[in-house]
């Protein structure tokens, strides 16, 4: 079939490659986090980089080819998916834990000996108290309006504020921001990769120094962060006196939905 007055049929093949970059990068945005277990495939940004560089070869010899036939729409289309492209490498996932915990087995061990069962079970082996009930290591209650900063029962590390707690309604203690990023780990919470399907993986938050668990950290939190630091009491300490004001800088970002 003859191609349309004035138009040479590579035309559209600039239009063909710039589809295919939005498609790549929308399919990319909406796995957000996703990382496959490992042997696996690659994880999300390196598939995309993978991909869109095969793209953008097609795209520039298309552009080579057909220059003159480029039209301000599709120069605007071809910038608009580079922007998208751009974006996906700061999408918020979950930092993997790849570290080793700084404190040594036996400092660990030591620090939790005198801890109780229950306690041991939470930050050990990432237990989960029940809801309503729990009590940080030192006595206070998971919905305690006392001030101060709660910190690792293992490390000591400082790890939220009371100023930074809100009543989220759960039966846990929950903040919308820590103390420091530098002082907790959140990643995919491996038993959760283990048994269930990838859309129903939660970040688990982790004491750096001790790598012992806290809780986990969901979207659905309050302003200024959206994020709830879901946290189980028995892996905190709280220690009286001022507490620091809450700094959402210190929250990891929001995932969000391009739906």
């Amino acid at each position: 079939m003859p191609s349309p007055a004035g138009r040479r049929p590579g035309a559209r093949r600039p239009v063909a490659v710039v589809a295919a970059l939005l498609a790549t990068c929308a399919a990319v945005l909406v796995q957000q986090a996703w990382v496959p277990p490992a042997g696996q495939g690659c994880p999300v940004p390196m598939c995309l980089q993978g991909a869109s560089n095969e793209l953008a070869g097609s795209a520039a010899q298309s552009l080579d080819k057909d220059a003159t036939y480029l039209s301000s729409r599709r120069v605007a289309a071809i910038v608009a998916t580079g922007t998208c492209l751009a974006a996906v490498s700061g999408v918020a996932r979950p930092a993997r834990a790849t570290e080793e915990a700084t404190m040594s087995e036996t400092a660990i061990k030591q620090a939790t000996s005198s801890l109780s069962d229950l306690e041991r079970k939470v930050l050990l082996e990432a237990g989960t108290e029940m809801a309503f009930t729990g009590k940080t290591t030192n006595g206070y209650t998971w919905d305690s309006k006392e001030e101060g900063v709660y910190v690792s029962p293992v490390s000591g590390k400082p790890l939220f504020s009371s100023k930074a707690k809100y009543n989220s309604g759960t039966g846990w203690p929950s903040f919308w921001t820590p103390v420091d990023s530098s002082n907790v780990v959140e990643r995919t919470d491996p038993r959760d990769k283990e048994s269930l399907p990838s859309f129903r993986w939660r970040t688990e938050v982790l004491d750096r120094a001790s790598m012992t668990h806290l809780g986990h950290v969901f979207d659905d939190g309050p302003k200024p962060t959206g994020k709830r630091y879901c946290i189980n009491a028995a892996a905190l300490k709280l220690v009286l006196g001022d507490a620091p004001a809450g700094d959402a800088k210190q929250a990891s970002r929001r995932v969000k939905s391009i739906f």
